[in-house]
């Protein structure tokens, strides 16, 4: 079901870390953001069965499934959202990765949340968020 051109941005969280997960996704709440998390890759292809994110944030290491497997499982098995890949990994090598698999940016932690909301917008470049009420 498409979205209206009003509706919120749905962005998926997606970290081994639960508390990142919570505050990343209260913080795009608090912005006007529809925010769900998943605390592994294998959680997040479970989420995606019955949550169509616009924008998945997208931890690399993390157990079980890495996120650059998440990324390839995501451009195979579900309608293509965007990729923001946040983590701690190397930036050259994995963030090169990960873009090379369809990720559209690549943000190293700690992440500054001005320079998030900046990069999630810039990924819908027509479509500017409407302002939380």
């Amino acid at each position: 079901m498409a979205q209206s051109p009003t509706a919120p941005k749905r962005v998926l969280v997606v970290d081994d870390e639960p508390k990142f997960c919570q505050v990343v996704a209260e913080f795009l709440r608090r912005r006007g953001y529809e925010a769900v998390t998943a605390e592994s890759g294998t959680q997040a292809i479970l989420q995606l069965e019955r949550f169509t994110p616009d924008v998945v944030l997208l931890d690399i290491r993390m157990p079980g499934l890495s996120g650059l497997e998440v990324i390839k499982l995501l451009r195979a098995r579900f309608l293509a959202p965007r990729i923001i890949v946040i983590s701690a990994a190397d930036p050259d090598q994995t963030g090169r990765e990960a873009i090379q698999l369809g990720a559209q940016a690549f943000m190293c932690k700690p992440i500054d949340f001005t320079q998030l909301e900046q990069v999630i917008s810039g990924v819908f470049p027509s479509t500017p968020q409407a302002s939380p009420s």
